[in-house]
């Protein structure tokens, strides 16, 4: 028994060295995410124009260095993915001979990259969701002035300035339904009345600001995602529930959403063309099952003169690469999604992890490469440093 004590003291000092040494890292991996969202609108061009995959470079061996010995185990927490993005790099560079810099193929660098910080912080730095969460949040109300309306099939949808990372519509609207699901939650189990109402207030503006883009991909992956977190926040308690009801019920009551509903509404008939690509591009994937037929040809022709992708992260690796990479992206959202159903309620962020995995895999689900939005990459690796860490955590009591 003293001996169990003593090997879990250990692991928690080791823990809380392992916390501190990547404090740099998660300063640096912010650094970068500003710089690449608003560095171009701001007039940050480092000389050269480097990018934000060459300015992971320093901060995940940073990362590594941090780490140490502990790298073996983040990497093996983080495998799925990482041989996801190693096999379909492969399939683009050596099978097809695509260009580095190519659309769907330049982005996957700093994506693996990502996928290393975001585990390691997720599993050694408490309560970075949160921190991460406020920062994607105080981001999004600087993006705000550079937001712009256009006109669209007789409604008015918002966009941002093309120097501005999240421009487009659809990518704008997952960002912000990022914030208001966190917000929500963390409204719900927040004791402090003053500090859940703040979080609700903060959550109603973010879910407007998706509803003036108008995307019903991001609309829809809201809703079903607030009703999968019922399954936990109900165990919590009814009555925040009814008082999340009735402060949203409140809020339509002033009349705010009635531009937006007026928009759904007319967009509701509304064709996008998804119907048309999906069997197109699944045709292209069956005749080419095993390697695809590259990222510079994943798109299909609906029509003579109009050239559209999958919007479909899942068709567009099956498309672009093959069963490979396919299988192990589907196996990564499953391994998600399953460590997030076996989060523990006594640990405090597990409120979080099935909803917001709901919800990255069904934006996902409605366009190429959101999966690879910070928001996105911390959604699916919070649950599996929890089950990571819980797995440590029994192996230090056993004396492994």
């Amino acid at each position: 028994m003293m001996q169990a004590v003593r090997l879990a003291r250990v692991s928690d000092q080791i823990g809380d060295s392992l916390s501190a040494s990547l404090g740099p890292v998660e300063y640096g991996y912010y650094i970068v995410l500003f710089y690449t969202v608003l560095g171009p609108a701001l007039g940050l061009i480092l000389a050269g124009g480097i990018g934000s995959g060459f300015l992971m470079i320093p901060v995940v061996g940073l990362c590594f260095i941090a780490l140490g010995p502990a790298s073996l185990k983040v990497l093996q927490t983080a495998l799925i993915p990482l041989a996801c993005g190693a096999s379909y790099l492969f399939i683009q560079l050596a099978l097809h001979d695509e260009s580095t810099y190519a659309m769907y193929v330049y982005q996957f660098g700093p994506w693996l990259f990502s996928l290393i910080i975001v585990q390691a912080l997720c599993k050694y730095r408490p309560d970075f969701l949160h921190r991460f969460a406020w920062f994607t949040l105080l981001i999004g109300l600087a993006m705000l002035p550079y937001m712009s309306f256009g006109q669209a099939g007789g409604y008015e949808r918002v966009g941002l300035d093309r120097s501005v990372a999240y421009a487009n519509p659809n990518a704008l609207a997952g960002y912000f339904g990022f914030c208001f699901l966190y917000l929500v939650v963390k409204g719900y189990i927040e004791s402090r009345m003053a500090y859940r109402l703040a979080a609700w207030l903060m959550a109603a503006v973010a879910l407007f600001l998706v509803t003036l883009t108008v995307s019903r991909g991001a609309l829809v992956a809201v809703a079903v995602s607030l009703l999968v977190a019922s399954r936990k926040l109900l165990k919590v308690g009814v009555l925040p529930l009814l008082l999340l009801t009735g402060f949203l019920l409140g809020i339509m009551a002033t009349g705010v959403f009635d531009q937006a509903i007026d928009a759904y509404t007319r967009r509701a008939g509304e064709e996008t063309g998804r119907l048309k690509i999906w069997p197109l591009a699944l045709e292209k994937f069956l005749n080419s099952p095993m390697i695809g037929v590259g990222a510079s040809r994943a798109g299909v022709w609906t029509s003579p003169d109009k050239y559209q992708t999958p919007h479909n992260s899942f068709l567009l690796f099956a498309v672009a690469s093959g069963v490979i990479p396919l299988a192990l992206f589907c196996a990564y959202c499953f391994r998600s999604g399953m460590a997030a159903l076996r989060a523990n309620m006594a640990n405090r962020d597990s409120a979080f992890h099935l909803p917001l995995v709901t919800y990255t895999v069904l934006v996902t689900s409605a366009g190429n490469m959101d999966f690879m939005a910070p928001w996105a990459v911390v959604s699916l690796a919070m649950p599996l440093a929890a089950v990571s860490r819980a797995e440590s955590e029994r192996e230090g009591q056993h004396g492994f």
